[in-house]
């Protein structure tokens, strides 16, 4: 399994998990990701940590690792 096909999959397990904690069924289209992204924000938020700049450096990281991802 290719690191890339790992993060993937922690991804939907991510998504399916917020879900599973909100008594839904999992989604993973775009209104399941903002509804991740916004739980994250506000954990952040929380936790005293810069949700603009964990995202800023997932962006550097995102595109180091894939090189010119399309």
């Amino acid at each position: 399994m290719t690191m890339t096909s790992i993060r993937i999959e922690a991804a939907r397990a991510a998504l399916a998990r917020a879900a599973w904690v909100r008594g839904q069924a999992p989604g993973y289209g775009e209104d399941a990701i903002i509804d991740l992204l916004a739980d994250i924000r506000l954990w952040c938020q929380s936790a005293g940590l810069d949700f603009s700049r964990c995202d800023h450096l997932a962006w550097v990281f995102y595109f180091d690792s894939e090189g010119s991802a399309s």
